[in-house]
């Protein structure tokens, strides 16, 4: 009687271990697959965020702006960097007023070219001398007379600046192009009235096709 006294209560204490010991390995097995979940989820955030593309919004000065807008002048922008501001400032106009003349001497060397092939009247000047008649009669007073009307400065990590000018003829799109044309006229540039106005016209379509030419680059 008492050996089977015995042999139960060992029994007894064998199972109490046995289901002691399941408890505990159940919790440790959900504890370390926790921790595998975590670290693989640690590891890989920063691989998913680093091949996720930063974006960042680019600002558009107003000068910019102010040059590739839709307006009834027309308008260029021009920069330079230096470490005297009156210097910069001035290098910056001179800059954009280079740009200018370059935008009316494309649309200059186009209207003439047209004007050589189409012309009504007999030739009296070649495209290239008729070119260079209406930049230096015309074209080079009006882009001497430009007004500034913007300056973005930006001062730079060494200590130099750097200045965005944007200037703008003083006449409006259609002024200008009756002053183009009343200059063709009295200096006997181009003599017949047909091809004065074709003249203008293909000048200022030339400079509309430039400015959205550069506007998009």
């Amino acid at each position: 009687m008492r050996k089977s006294y015995v042999m139960a209560a060992m029994a007894a204490a064998i199972m109490l271990v046995s289901c002691g010991t399941k408890r505990q390995t159940v919790p440790a097995d959900y504890q370390y697959q926790q921790y595998l979940a975590q670290q693989r989820k640690t590891t890989e955030q920063p691989q998913y965020e680093e091949q996720r593309p930063t974006r960042k919004l680019r600002e558009v000065t107003t000068g910019e702006r102010l040059a590739t807008e839709d307006c009834d002048k027309w308008r260029a922008l021009g920069s330079s960097t230096g470490y005297v501001e009156k210097t910069v400032r001035n290098e910056a106009e001179r800059d954009a007023r280079n740009r200018l003349a370059d935008m009316m001497k494309v649309a200059v060397e186009g209207a003439a070219q047209d004007y050589e092939r189409n012309a009504q009247e007999n030739l009296k000047k070649s495209s290239a001398s008729l070119g260079e008649a209406v930049m230096t009669q015309f074209v080079a007073e009006e882009v001497k007379n430009t007004r500034t009307i913007n300056y973005d400065v930006f001062d730079l990590a060494d200590g130099s600046v750097q200045i965005y000018a944007c200037v703008e003829i003083r006449d409006t799109k259609e002024e200008f192009v009756k002053k183009l044309s009343n200059t063709l006229e009295r200096d006997k540039i181009i003599e017949l009235q047909y091809d004065r106005e074709r003249f203008v016209k293909k000048m200022a379509e030339g400079l509309e096709e430039y400015k959205k030419k550069n506007a998009k680059e």
